[in-house]
């Protein structure tokens, strides 16, 4: 009887699987052989030096995920390695999506910063009570989602270092300008579209549902997700872009075209462009200089990874357009 390696595993889905496939964990040592493999170089970056990073600075699942990006041959001897890769090239991409990512993490926080202040600000203009607009919109949550809001300020009141006292000074009865400063960024988005309701304000409904590209985008960024690995031709997306970015795009000189409908159409792609379009039109001359700073710092890296790699690297064609859409919001 043929002996089978037995493993513990966690599954984060409660229904049972057949078989599941086992990758075994790896050295630096054997990571740096695998890619080697792959026909991965090690000239621009020595394999002393991979193997330190590989320890101490970043994750192999990390940077193999942007290999997706580089060409492969396609027959003869080599078939299925990669063309002219080095791990010089996964560090440099790597470096911009950290740059990419950071950039608009600043980008999202000053779209998030603009929707609490004018949330703020326009229901004192209708003469809201400040605290009955929370108690109706508590009110208005589905039972679950209100009692898991109610938790987790009950825990943060006690627990959380920075926003904890202002919550637990509230917490008997918590006006709208504490609220918005202390729940997250979803609740925020179901805060917004309580007020186009209240506010029969349905021209807005858009913006709402704009915002939650903004969030998704925040999301990775602040998780140190990868972005720059999804730019490419087979991640089409069955979201609509919003009509508010549409709008945006037309009035800053960038028309309706067959660039623009194919870059639209990769989701990663479509949430940046929504992001920088949300950021220029509710923030505006009220943005943050450290955004603004980071949106400058970006362009010459850009413009560094254009120049690198070809037109046949799908990366720097969506690079290309985000460039045109950062140019366009700073004009």
């Amino acid at each position: 009887m043929d002996s089978v390696e037995k493993h513990t595993v966690w599954s984060i889905d409660d229904g049972a699987r057949d078989a599941v496939s086992i990758k075994l964990i790896t050295t630096p040592e054997q990571q740096v052989e695998l890619l080697k493999g792959k026909g991965v170089t090690f000239e621009r970056c020595a394999e002393d030096r991979a193997l330190d990073i590989l320890t101490s600075g970043e994750t192999y699942l990390h940077l193999s995920a942007y290999r997706v990006l580089f060409q492969r041959h396609e027959d003869g001897p080599h078939a299925g390695k990669f063309v002219n890769l080095d791990f010089g090239d996964l560090l440099d991409v790597s470096c911009l999506d950290d740059a990419l990512r950071e950039t608009f993490r600043l980008l999202a926080k000053d779209v998030e910063r603009t929707i609490r202040a004018r949330l703020v600000s326009e229901a004192a203009g209708r003469g809201e009570d400040g605290y009955g607009i929370v108690a109706d919109f508590a009110s208005s949550l589905p039972r679950r989602f209100r009692e898991g809001l109610r938790r987790e300020l009950i825990s943060r009141s006690q627990a959380d270092e920075y926003a904890g006292s202002l919550i637990d000074h509230y917490r008997d009865a918590m006006p709208v300008w504490v609220l918005l400063e202390v729940v997250p960024f979803g609740t925020l988005l179901a805060f917004y579209l309580f007020c186009v309701e209240r506010w029969d304000e349905e021209s807005r409904r858009e913006i709402h549902y704009a915002l939650k590209d903004v969030k998704a985008v925040r999301n990775c960024a602040s998780h140190a997700g990868c972005l720059c690995n999804g730019f490419l031709p087979d991640r089409e997306t069955r979201h609509a872009t919003s009509g508010v970015v549409f709008e945006w795009l037309n009035a800053h000189g960038i028309r309706n075209s067959k660039g623009r409908r194919a870059k639209l159409r990769n989701r990663r792609t479509q949430q940046l462009v929504t992001t920088v379009a949300l950021h220029d039109t509710l923030a505006g001359d009220n943005a943050a200089p450290a955004a603004l700073d980071a949106v400058a710092g970006l362009r010459p890296l850009m413009e560094e990874a254009m120049s690198r790699y070809g037109t046949q690297n799908p990366l720097v064609s969506h690079l290309v357009f985000l460039a045109r859409v950062l140019d366009a919001a700073r004009h």
